[in-house]
């Protein structure tokens, strides 16, 4: 029996030329990993179409569906994706990330692409864009595709040697994997990064803020080396060269920019796990911060045995008739 070819979904959110540059990435992606491409377009509609006298509810919606599933077949059926095996899906689903999520779960897809749209400042803090929606939800590894580059530079793997912020240890395991298979099994092509910072040392009139609990020089030293070998145990695993291991004191939303800058990156891989309410608004702040700085491609990585929290079905405020 033939082995069956695994797939990479693709989120289109404009059908029409404006998602060339997307499509060619996807091609990219699909013909180095050997596999067929999935187009998906999420109709993110709250409620059901308004609609005249002369026509009902399901007529409406029909429509709506017909008419963006014929423009994402022309996609479909563009020079870009010659040769790869394509389907098409568009799905009326709310809100736009948990439809993807649903796809992603009814086709068990090897990775989501998607782009990534750079947002207001003021709308951050509330963590409502499909973007960070899909980092927290989507269970198979998502790319946020933010440049139309080629993807010929090196790939970043943002680890956590020390675990600072808590996230599993198997976690840098998953994030080295996926990095080394992103450079087609060559180490040499693979940056192990890592940025970590130390608490603010006593003012000058001695006084310390609450909480932070300042460290001798001699710690300092001390916490630097455990984790530059720390840092080194990882990478050896996954056979990164020396010089391709970075630990660079600084805040990540500004270090991991200057280092992708400075290694012309093509893309960078993190990791993301889920938390409690409160703890996710800082962490994912902070996370979004970085992935906006960033000039290149991201992808996103969850632990093992992640599991969504997005229902199979959806919940829409006024559920539509079967199409």
């Amino acid at each position: 029996m033939k082995k069956q070819r695994g797939s990479i979904m693709v989120a289109v959110q404009a059908l029409d030329r404006s998602s060339r540059g997307l499509l060619r990435k996807a091609a990219v992606l699909a013909r180095t990993r050997g596999c067929d491409l999935e187009l998906v377009h999420v109709i993110a509609l709250p409620y059901a179409p308004a609609v005249s006298r002369r026509a009902n509810l399901r007529q409406a919606a029909q429509e709506i569906v017909e008419n963006s599933k014929q423009k994402l077949l022309k996609l479909a059926s563009s020079s870009e994706l010659k040769g790869i095996p394509t389907d098409a899906t568009v799905t009326w689903d709310y809100p736009a990330a948990d439809g993807l999520v649903r796809q992603v779960l009814k086709r068990r897809p090897q990775l989501l692409l998607a782009e990534s749209q750079r947002h207001a400042r003021l709308a951050r803090p509330f963590l409502s864009n499909t973007d960070w929606d899909l980092i927290r939800k989507c269970p198979c590894p998502l790319w946020l595709s933010k440049s139309t580059r080629k993807l010929d530079g090196p790939v970043i793997a943002a680890v956590d040697p020390m675990h600072a912020h808590a996230k599993p240890s198997a976690l840098d395991d998953v994030i080295l994997q996926y990095a080394l298979q992103t450079a087609q099994n060559r180490p040499a092509r693979v940056v192990a990064f890592h940025a970590y910072t130390l608490p603010v040392p006593p003012k000058a009139d001695g006084s310390v803020e609450a909480y932070w609990l300042g460290m001798s020089e001699e710690e300092i030293e001390l916490y630097e080396a455990m984790l530059q070998q720390a840092h080194d145990r990882l990478s050896v695993r996954y056979r990164i060269p020396a010089k391709n291991r970075l630990v660079v004191a600084g805040d990540p939303a500004s270090a991991l920019p200057r280092i992708v800058k400075k290694h012309r990156a093509s893309v960078v891989v993190m990791g993301a796990v889920s938390r409690s309410a409160l703890t996710r608004l800082f962490i994912g702040h902070t996370a979004e911060r970085v992935i906006d700085a960033l000039e290149c491609d991201v992808l996103v990585v969850k632990p093992r045995g992640f599991k969504t929290r997005v229902v199979p079905r959806p919940r829409l405020l006024m559920p539509l008739p079967p199409i």
